[in-house]
């Protein structure tokens, strides 16, 4: 999978501390690189086909109307940050904080082992190579010594990770004791099947009783929010970044042509015309849809208006994204291949200079400087700070702050204290030696470090270490990317830029899974978006295929989640 997104990312779409600071170019970036989408609120737009065909509409079932956001907030835990390595680039109202070097010694998070000798089964997916099984996996064998019990992995393969997830949970009995399961891979009615199978954590965690593990208090609420279903938490949460996507630039072409980056949606298009000389095999932009719905403060699905709710489809700002684009790709500024609708290669003409403006996931980033700086050590892009069309402040929505949860399953209250137990050694953060052991395994075994200490995979680590643990609970994220120069501080920095500009959509943190029968409602919309924008269709069409969505089911599914803000 994305990049974002989670995402979706999330993203968003979003990659763990340790991957992002042990990750290079290695065979680990290929298996692990979905997870830089995995934070975005609009991460499965972003996300390769054999993902999204997966996704479905499912999203986890919330049933209470009304008092619905008070119900989660007396569910979630306590939030306890803990600062045990201060970053070089502070976070500024929640965005990703920096590290700019690695530390030169680590912190013991957890004092004690944390098991008593249990041994759990643990279900999760992989989108790369299914790594050895105990009691072959040596990485395996390290991270459950340390543990003091026993995690059985079932990994599975992320692509048919779906129709895995709807046989589990159709037999109770075949349930494992710890079930990963990404936000797209939630089946219709989850919610329902949540509190049949899966134990409630809120009994163990709400409020202040989340002290008992102070690393699984140190995860923001929001991404706690997400694990809430049918008036329980359930879900132990891989939290997200708060910003998923970018508008970027080659900063080191536009500096050779003598071009600043554009200010306004205006100023965009002139640049991008301007840029644009068939003859040197260069267009000014490919097709920057999701980042123009971004620039136009799009709202991710529902607008409240005056008490009313407006689908995204009905706004004003869809609206005037889609004519902006669509003038955009009229100027003949968008590369011929992005007007075909070739997606794939889109990457490839970025980072080739064949356009010198896209949209990405910020996971995308450091992937393109792997791919490119070894060949093109001048190679540099960079994301343009967000501007309103009219060059103004932007309003930017919040990334989703979770996209992939674990659930375990009802167990005694021994069973399930130790597992907890286990998931605050896993949720150690960045700077810690559990951290470092869960996202690398064994140095000198699974890594080695490079001059500056950035944890290398051996050819054993590329085979035996992959997003298992994490994946059952991970800390918050930062940006400690000290292989690329400059990058720490220029990611964190734009993202610390943007951060005032963010906001939480009418619908943030709440889960809430439509009717089936309105499944299908939304994707007319997006062939249509893809015609207007290349002149097949108008604006009149958007009226029409508004008109039909109402009358097929629109109208009564903005009642239907009218009734969560009653």
């Amino acid at each position: 999978m994305r990049s974002s997104h989670i995402d979706p990312a999330t993203g968003h779409p979003r990659k763990t501390a340790g991957q992002l600071l042990g990750e290079a170019a290695s065979p680990a970036v290929n298996r692990r690189s979905f997870l830089g989408i995995l934070s975005g609120a609009v991460f499965l737009a972003a996300a390769p086909a054999a993902l999204t065909a997966c996704s479905g509409t499912a999203a986890p079932q919330a049933t209470s109307s009304g008092s619905l956001a008070e119900t989660v907030a007396k569910l979630v835990p306590a939030y306890k940050p803990l600062e045990l390595l201060k970053p070089d680039i502070a976070s500024v109202n929640g965005s990703t904080p920096g590290f700019t070097s690695v530390p030169a010694s680590l912190v013991k998070s957890v004092a004690k082992t944390p098991g008593s000798g249990g041994t759990y089964t643990a279900m999760t997916p992989a989108w790369w190579a299914v790594p050895p099984a105990l009691p072959e996996n040596g990485y395996y064998k390290a991270v459950n010594e340390k543990l003091g019990a026993t995690v059985n992995f079932q990994v599975n393969d992320g692509n048919a990770y779906a129709d895995k997830v709807q046989t589990v949970l159709a037999s109770p009995k075949d349930v494992p004791d710890w079930m990963v399961i990404p936000a797209w891979n939630l089946p219709p009615r989850f919610g329902q099947a949540a509190a049949g199978v899966f134990q409630d954590l809120s009994q163990f965690l709400a409020g202040d009783k989340v002290n008992k593990y102070p690393n699984l208090a140190n995860i923001p609420t929001a991404a706690w929010k997400m694990g809430c279903f049918e008036g329980g938490l359930y879900g132990l949460p891989y939290p997200g970044a708060l910003i998923s996507d970018a508008l970027f630039y080659r900063a080191d072409l536009f500096k050779q042509l003598g071009v600043e980056p554009p200010k306004s949606a205006d100023d965009f298009r002139k640049v991008a015309k301007e840029l644009t000389d068939e003859s040197k095999n260069r267009w000014g932009s490919e097709d920057v849809w999701t980042g123009a719905q971004i620039m136009h403060g799009v709202v991710p699905k529902w607008k409240k208006v005056g008490g009313t709710l407006q689908n995204k489809f009905e706004t004003d700002e869809y609206r005037a994204a889609l004519e902006w684009t669509a003038k955009l790709f009229a100027d003949g500024s968008v590369h011929p291949d992005a007007v075909a609708g070739n997606a794939q290669q889109a990457k490839q003409r970025f980072e080739s200079g064949a356009t010198l403006m896209a949209s990405d996931g910020m996971g995308g980033w450091h992937e393109a400087l792997a791919r490119v700086l070894p060949t093109n050590p001048s190679f540099d892009q960079q994301p343009m700070d967000y501007f309103a069309p009219d060059g103004g402040k932007p309003t930017l929505f919040r990334a989703q702050p979770a996209a992939i949860f674990s659930f375990i399953k009802k167990a005694d209250a021994a069973k399930v204290e130790e597992m907890l137990a286990l998931a605050n050694f896993m949720a150690a953060p960045f700077g810690t030696e559990e951290h470092v052991l869960i996202n690398n395994g064994v140095e000198g075994v699974h890594f080695t470090r490079d001059a500056q200490g950035v944890p290398k995979a051996t050819d054993k680590g590329s085979t035996e270490v992959t997003s298992t643990y994490a994946f059952l609970v991970s800390p918050p994220v930062v940006n400690s990317m000290v292989q690329y120069p400059g990058l720490v501080q220029a990611q964190s920095g734009w993202e610390a830029r943007q951060a005032p500009n963010v906001v939480e959509d009418v619908f943030f943190g709440v889960q809430i899974q439509e009717p089936a029968k309105y499944g299908s409602l939304g994707k007319p919309f997006d062939d249509l978006a893809k015609d207007i924008i290349r002149g097949r269709k108008t604006m009149k069409d958007l009226d029409s295929e508004l008109a039909s969505w109402k009358s097929k089911g629109g109208d009564e599914l903005r009642d239907f989640y009218a009734g969560f803000l009653a």
